[in-house]
């Protein structure tokens, strides 16, 4: 009899998992990433698993707060920028032979346009002065309002750089003006934010 040996050697073979989910989302709103069943050929043991969501934020999961997610991940994205932004989020699993993707999913974050709460009397004489409350803005997204824009609904408009009461004259008396706002952030001018009748 006779024998011989050889060397063999046995690629490891990443994990992987679908990723699914909506395209978009809207800023300020819970966002719901689905992740199927870990494949894995081999017989390796993961230790920890990590979402990274795109937008700088990375959550690390246990394998037994992994397990209890049930392939549901959830997250909100604070800002969606003007005209919505691209984001990549991709997931990733830790076993001993290192750390692998085990699947991404790209979606876009929609800008949500504020809006604004604006108060003042329902009518007013000709010739007197008429008070607007520019009151609290309403925006999910994490936006700075610069500006207020405020159109007078009798073609005079007028520009504020914080809110509360601002005043007006109305030459005419015989026009029932509709009174509308436009609020300017770091993602452009919004129009018809708020509005009024008098």
């Amino acid at each position: 009899t006779a024998s011989d040996s050889f060397a063999v050697t046995v690629n490891n073979v990443a994990p992987t998992a679908s990723v699914t989910g909506a395209d978009t989302v809207d800023e300020g709103t819970s966002y719901t990433l689905n992740v199927g069943a870990v494949s894995d050929p081999g017989a390796d043991t993961r230790t920890g698993y990590s979402i990274n969501w795109g937008d700088g934020t990375v959550q690390n999961l246990t394998p037994a707060e992994w397990t209890t997610a049930a392939g549901n991940f959830t997250h909100t994205y604070a800002d969606g920028g003007a005209g919505g932004t691209a984001r990549t989020v991709t997931v990733s699993a830790t076993d001993e032979d290192g750390t692998f993707v085990l699947g991404s999913r790209s979606l876009t974050v929609n800008n949500v346009a504020p809006l604004i709460a604006l108060a003042g009397a329902a009518s007013i004489a000709e010739g007197a002065s008429y008070t607007l409350t520019l009151g609290a803005v309403t925006d999910p997204g994490t936006e700075t309002v610069t500006s207020y824009v405020v159109h007078w609904g009798d073609g005079n408009s007028d520009t504020y750089s914080t809110g509360g009461d601002v005043t007006h004259v109305y030459a005419d008396g015989a026009a029932s003006p509709t009174i509308t706002v436009d609020l300017v952030d770091e993602d452009g001018t919004h129009a018809n934010a708020g509005a009024k009748s008098i």
